[in-house]
């Protein structure tokens, strides 16, 4: 794909951005986050961490080093110093508080959001910083939606009996299907986030594996995408 390699969006008083698809599936998502920065926020360091799928929360107070932490949601007060996660079917969560002190990235798949890192990182803000979620905006970024995230009926299962029925779909054929942004959204409404608040892309990587890279469309091949979050200056 050549030309733009990223969206870029609001994130309350925060920018926030997401790579699109584009070179090989060794390609550097990261190539396009300095691009980005370069031009929206010059100077602008990279935070980030090796995403294990569960509920770890790491803060962030430099630039990425190796090793780095292993956790699945990054929270920072610290201007200039953009937040990332990488998907390729999982919800990319950005947060922002309507002050502008905290920003936070969250990498929520399928393990993480029946462990509900999303709440996970809801509570290290509010009791790192006394920020409530209905201080927070919000956003969910591309990610594999109920029409194309096929799972089994065990996971379907566990999914329902801790989240409820109505995160699974049981279409008349093929497995069952998860909705995936769905819970998150529902853990961050449920917590206090507020509806008006929250911004959903609604795009799905698998329907849209042209523009996003999708694990279940590419295997694999498949590269990532990153999304970041930044204070503003």
């Amino acid at each position: 794909m050549s030309g733009v390699k990223w969206e870029a969006y609001r994130v309350g008083p925060a920018v926030g951005f997401t790579t699109l698809r584009s070179g090989g599936a060794d390609a550097d998502p990261l190539d396009a986050v300095r691009a980005f920065l370069d031009e929206a926020a010059p100077g602008a360091e990279i935070a980030r961490v090796h995403q294990v799928h569960g509920r770890g929360v790491h803060l962030a107070e430099a630039p990425a080093a190796l090793p780095y932490p292993r956790a699945d949601a990054l929270v920072t007060e610290k201007r200039g110093l953009a937040l990332v996660v990488l998907t390729a079917d999982c919800v990319p969560l950005l947060l922002a508080d309507e002050g502008g002190r905290v920003a936070a990235a969250v990498h929520a798949g399928r393990r993480g959001a029946l462990a509900d890192v999303a709440g996970a990182a809801l509570e290290f803000v509010e009791r790192w910083f006394s920020i409530e979620p209905s201080s927070l905006f919000a956003r969910l970024g591309p990610a594999i939606g109920p029409c194309c995230y096929e799972v089994s009926d065990e996971i379907a299962d566990e999914i329902a009996g801790r989240w409820g029925e109505g995160f699974v779909r049981r279409p008349p054929e093929g497995g069952p299907r998860l909705d995936l942004p769905g819970l998150v959204e529902n853990q961050l409404l449920s917590r206090g986030v507020r509806p008006e608040r929250l911004a959903v892309s609604g795009a799905c990587t698998r329907c849209e594996s042209g523009r996003y890279w999708s694990y279940r469309a590419q295997g694999d091949g498949a590269g990532r995408m990153a999304s970041g979050v930044l204070l503003p200056g």
